[in-house]
């Protein structure tokens, strides 16, 4: 004999957790890790961590992951997955104006209204 109508309880607290357990860095964040590495041409070190593979040495910068050893990383590397992710870091990054345009706000350039006043007022003359 079924009680209520739902199969399942509407748990969102849940699925809210669940969703960001194992959220990833995003791509701009990546990006500017990148511009960091780039500018002081090494990568980026962590200090040991027992808690990350790999005592926190083998990191994948594009990807944002660790890895166990150097092998693993260099697997990683020849993967669908880092091809994918080191095309989508390599885009060129959304601005505030993107956004705005994409919201169809747009800029609107108007000439001055009273720029060419002393033009005007010069071939009177």
């Amino acid at each position: 004999v079924r009680t209520s109508r739902r199969r399942t309880s509407k748990n969102k607290e849940y699925k809210k957790h669940h969703d960001t357990k194992r959220r990833s860095r995003d791509i701009d964040q990546i990006q500017d890790d990148l511009k960091k590495e780039a500018e002081t041409n090494k990568s980026i070190d962590f200090e040991p961590d027992e808690d990350l593979p790999g005592l926190g040495q083998y990191y994948c910068t594009p990807c944002a992951r660790h890895f166990a050893n150097e092998v693993t990383l260099a697997k990683h590397a020849e993967s669908k997955l880092h091809k994918r992710r080191l095309k989508d870091v390599t885009r060129p990054g959304y601005s505030q104006l993107d956004a705005e345009l994409a919201a169809g706000k747009t800029k609107e350039i108007l000439p001055p209204a009273h720029g060419n006043l002393n033009k005007v007022m010069e071939s009177d003359i």
